[in-house]
């Protein structure tokens, strides 16, 4: 990778396998929740969520232990945050507002407001600064310790309104999809590994900042698996498992931050730039419009909301630019 064609090169072919190995992920995880009866509402959504989000691990990872990167890592993060809500917004769009945000229940509105709170929880220390706790740090353990809880008031939510007779049973062997699940995971860690190596040397030879090549260029490479079960999910009209997919993944994805701190000498969050924070903050925007959206759908008194679904792809393009400027300033 000694000259950008080559860097390019690299990057477009560990592009192609990343993108290959999420969708094998999303698929594998969704037979797992199948045949072992853990179902698609709960299980299946968080199986899917974190699975297609094992690009962000392995290139966030790479970029802060073996890279030395950590502005692509923190970059991909919120970019991909970004990503994933801009994708949700166009595909609402496409299929009608009323469908996509429609028929959810109050663990789907815990799963937004979560992702949300780890959003702000993650912005507040970037900007106070963060202290070294061991191998990691304070802000790394509460952003993990609030996914944790969070995670678990989702499923109990989820619970509370079920029927004995609609959870799920065991449909049989899961021996085949775990076997194409831990294929596809090994895929992704060797892909993430020259991804985050070939964007970095990217934004070295072409003088532009690896935090803006992580919220533009690696996150939308990572974030397609995501993409791509948020369509296929619309399309068979499982639209839980699109917003859960969404929302799960972006509350997965600021917890990568925790993983990722374990191999920085300092901590992550307080190396945080002027970039890093416009696209945290758009990040907790476009999260925020898609829950009023959300409200918009559920309460009468939020119908005003829906008008804001529009907004969702125009804000994503201006935080780019704004990412940008600031990137190169």
């Amino acid at each position: 990778m000694e000259t950008l064609g080559g860097a390019i090169l690299v990057f477009l072919v560990s592009a192609a396998f990343v993108i290959a190995a999420g969708i094998g992920l999303a698929r594998y995880g969704d037979d797992l929740a199948e045949a072992t009866g853990w179902g698609k509402l709960w299980v299946g959504t968080l199986l899917v969520g974190i699975a297609t989000s094992l690009p962000e691990v392995t290139v966030n990872i790479s970029a802060v232990w073996l890279e030395d990167s950590p502005g692509l890592a923190l970059g991909n993060v919120f970019g991909a945050d970004m990503m994933n809500v801009f994708v949700l917004g166009c595909v609402g769009l496409a299929f009608g507002i009323g469908n996509l945000f429609g028929g959810q229940g109050r663990d789907t509105e815990i799963l937004i407001l979560v992702g949300l709170g780890l959003v702000a929880l993650a912005l507040a220390f970037g900007l106070a600064g963060d202290v070294k706790l061991g191998p990691t740090s304070l802000g790394a353990l509460l952003v993990f310790a609030g996914y944790l809880a969070g995670m678990r008031a989702v499923y109990t939510a989820g619970r509370q309104h079920m029927h004995l007779e609609d959870i799920p049973a065991p449909t049989g062997s899961a021996r085949k999809a775990w076997i194409g699940f831990g294929i596809s995971v090994a895929v992704v860690i060797v892909a993430g590994r020259f991804l985050a190596a070939s964007a970095d040397r990217i934004a070295e030879i072409s003088g532009i900042s690896a935090s803006f090549i992580g919220v533009l260029l690696v996150s939308i490479v990572t974030t397609l698996p995501e993409g791509s079960v948020t369509v296929a999910a619309t399309l068979r009209k499982s639209y839980g498992i699109a917003m859960g997919n969404v929302y799960g993944s972006n509350a997965f994805n600021v917890t990568i931050l925790t993983f990722s701190d374990l191999f920085s000498p300092a901590p992550l969050l307080g190396k945080m730039e002027g970039a890093h924070f416009a696209a945290g903050l758009a990040a907790f925007t476009l999260m925020l419009i898609g829950y009023l959206v959300w409200k918009g759908v559920q309460r009468p008194a939020f119908a005003w909301a829906r008008a804001l679904a529009p907004a969702i792809p125009v804000v994503y393009i201006g935080a780019l630019y704004i990412v940008y400027r600031l990137a190169q300033a």
